[in-house]
């Protein structure tokens, strides 16, 4: 299944396709990215991208690649869960929260689910903030273990209903 691409002011949220792999293990292969990501390995390589975009292909997951014009920067999807990633040179200028709000409207208009899960590394407060402003409210503590790090690194549930997504987009 082939996700729909969705546009948003300054972004165009497309599906995975094998031609991305190169672009997509550069932007990745930041530690200051894959370091707040429990999955992601550093360094990220090339078969790291092609096995993550067969799995979208196949259907394993779901993701779409983020891009502002010609660039990309990061990736959103929702899963079991909302995860998501931005090129360091994006942050703090509102990126993530337009482009996980997209995913998460998408989310909730095409699939009968009532609750989006997430969740943060405690230190990665500007993550925590992104929630925050979708609506996402805590739920408790969670260990995830960091394969970047190879710990185990504290962190936070979060959740979004489907009744409190709409209060929030309306309100």
């Amino acid at each position: 299944m082939t996700l729909p691409t969705l546009r948003t002011e300054r972004l165009v949220l497309r599906a995975l396709r094998p031609q991305d792999a190169p672009a997509i293990t550069v932007a990745l292969n930041h530690y200051e990215i894959s370091k707040w990501l429990a999955m992601v390995p550093y360094p990220y390589t090339l078969a790291d991208a092609e096995w993550f975009i067969n799995e979208t292909i196949a259907g394993r997951a779901q993701a779409r690649l983020a891009w502002r014009d010609d660039d990309l920067i990061g990736t959103f999807g929702v899963d079991d869960s909302l995860g998501y990633w931005l090129v360091p040179d994006t942050w703090g200028q509102g990126y993530a929260t337009e482009a996980a709000a997209a995913v998460v409207a998408d989310h909730f208009a095409t699939t009968d689910d009532d609750v989006i899960t997430s969740s943060h590394f405690v230190e990665n407060t500007a993550s925590r903030k992104v929630l925050k402003k979708l609506g996402f409210v805590d739920v408790g503590p969670n260990l995830h273990h960091s394969r970047s790090r190879d710990a185990d690194v504290p962190g936070r549930d979060m959740e979004l209903t489907r009744a409190r997504w709409q209060a929030h987009k309306n309100g």
